[in-house]
């Protein structure tokens, strides 16, 4: 490894990964560095969808940056309107910069709604993208060092919207896919940045953990590493932060993010070190405070890196058959609603609460929950009882609340309207229905025995608190003047987007953008 480049990126995400395709197809020298021995930190065990506005496809016919603006301005944070601004404007020449240097092709998902239907300037379908399927075989080798993700299938989300259910999957066209080296999803998108990048002349090296940048004349010098042969000095005038969030790291997360949240989808190796180097340089920092919040399930044997790892719940929250309460059996929230708004849900919860969903033998022939099967052994994170008061006192939740809250809930189903939080009142809530079923598709009774009951635990897939940066995501100076040669890009930034989250994919959307954005920096 030559010990100097023109731009070190640290981190091997959507984000550090557009990053250095940027810098590297501008003709800078470019080294990318991931602490972990697996490539694609949190990106690739997520879904790979990205947000884009105002996109020119004819999905999204009738959108613009006008609207965009006007819809993310109800959700953002209004102290970082040019950073709204700039993404808006940014996203979709991102997109072709993308496609035009590496094999990643986005997909438009048309039926696919934002977020906030209520919100003025959302759409039902159009700004979010899937990724297309690739090849391994037909990239760089590297790429089958991308990691992936717990209970992971080579599904696109058309596919998904066209089976849906467990029943319908052609589970031998994916496990010959999976044969195959044809990957989806964010190991899909990873994979294909990384393709992009390493053919553009960027290296990435696994196994190199940054430990600090280095400042010379007022100016970004190179950083510090550690390597499983110790410590070692690159020199680089430019540093790309694009090491994800802080919330793996247990201490920072119970001391930072609200005291309910239980989980971390994040990748173990998102352990906050932007926030070490930002302190050590006397950087400003914001949104310590927030994160991208996601209903979870904890099954089993589920592990990333040899550490447990949990599994969000998006799509099943919206289907019949199922509820969740709290510990006095009540129902607190709309169950459909975006993962972010239930998140903040759980975090209105009383100290020391638990939910659980709770859902019949019904649901469990029909609809898919992680790590459970339609028949066969329950797993452990499964508990049920052939009546609801048996089940009610196996995970300590009132009986007769419960049983109060299912008799109201069934009530709701015969008549067609939930009354309590409106379920399946919206397109959103209605995409995450069953199709196939007549009237409101999100309510179905809770009637057939046995039943069963999950832990769902509050959880983030990414903190949001990080340096603070400009429009090309150069770090700011507590003075408010860019530190030369320092930037910082998804998660590893301060996240401008406050407690919000507007559609599918916006975390990769926003984080692809401003690594597009400092990547061209770089060799200006």
């Amino acid at each position: 490894m030559s010990e100097t480049y023109d731009v070190v990126v640290a981190g091997s995400g959507a984000a550090g990964l557009t990053a250095a395709l940027a810098a590297a197809a501008g003709g800078a020298r470019t080294l990318v560095i991931e602490s972990a021995s697996e490539i694609g930190g949190t990106s690739a065990l997520s879904g790979g969808r990205v947000w884009l506005p105002a996109n020119g496809t004819p999905e999204n016919a009738g959108d613009s940056d006008e609207l965009a603006n006007r819809y993310l301005d109800q959700i953002f944070d209004p102290r970082y309107e040019p950073m709204t601004r700039t993404f808006v404007r940014e996203a979709r020449a991102m997109a072709a910069f993308v496609e035009k240097h590496s094999p990643h092709r986005f997909v438009v998902c048309p039926n696919y709604p934002d977020y906030h239907q209520d919100y003025a300037g959302a759409t039902r379908g159009g700004r979010c993208f899937d990724v297309a399927p690739v090849d391994l075989n037909e990239l760089v080798p590297q790429a089958w060092s991308v990691r992936q993700p717990p209970g992971y299938s080579p599904i696109t989300h058309a596919e998904w919207e066209k089976w849906r259910y467990p029943a319908n999957i052609d589970h031998d066209l994916l496990a010959a896919r999976m044969a195959q080296g044809i990957r989806t999803g964010g190991l899909g998108l990873v994979a294909a940045l990384l393709d992009g990048a390493v053919r553009a002349g960027a290296t990435v090296m696994t196994d190199t953990a940054l430990t600090g940048v280095l400042i010379g004349d007022g100016a970004v010098s190179g950083v510090r590493v550690r390597t499983g042969d110790g410590e070692r000095t690159i020199q680089a005038s430019s540093v790309v932060l694009a090491t994800g969030a802080f919330d793996a790291t247990d201490e920072l997360r119970h001391r930072l993010l609200p005291a309910g949240l239980g989980v971390s989808a994040s990748a173990p190796s998102d352990t906050g070190i932007a926030l070490t180097i930002a302190d050590d340089l006397g950087l400003p920092v914001d949104n310590l405070s927030e994160g991208w919040w996601m209903p979870m399930a904890r099954p089993e044997g589920d592990l990333v890196e040899g550490v447990p790892y949990p599994r969000g719940l998006v799509r099943e929250r919206g289907v019949p058959r199922q509820i969740v309460v709290n510990r006095q059996g009540r129902r607190f929230v709309d169950e459909a609603v975006p993962y972010n708004e239930f998140g903040k849900a759980m975090h209105r919860l009383e100290p020391g609460d638990e939910a659980y969903l709770i859902f019949d033998q019904g649901f469990r022939e029909r609809y898919p929950l992680p790590g459970l099967t339609p028949d066969g052994p329950l797993p452990g994170h499964i508990v049920t009882g052939e009546d609801l008061a048996t089940l009610a006192g196996r995970i300590g939740v009132d009986p007769d609340g419960l049983a109060a809250t299912v008799e109201r809930w069934n009530g709701f189903c015969a008549e067609g309207v939930d009354h309590d939080f409106q379920r399946g009142g919206d397109a959103y809530d209605d995409y995450y229905g069953d199709p196939w079923q007549e009237g409101n598709h999100c309510l179905g009774p809770i009637d057939r025995a046995p039943y069963y009951a999950m832990r769902v635990y509050s959880g983030v897939i990414g903190s949001k608190g990080g340096p603070v940066t400009d429009t090309a995501g150069r770090a700011l100076t507590r003075e408010g003047s860019p530190l030369p040669g320092l930037y910082a890009v998804g998660n590893a930034a301060a996240f401008w987007t406050r407690d919000g989250y507007p559609g599918p994919g916006a975390t990769l959307a926003v984080g692809m953008t401003f690594g597009y954005l400092a990547g061209l920096d770089t060799v200006r």
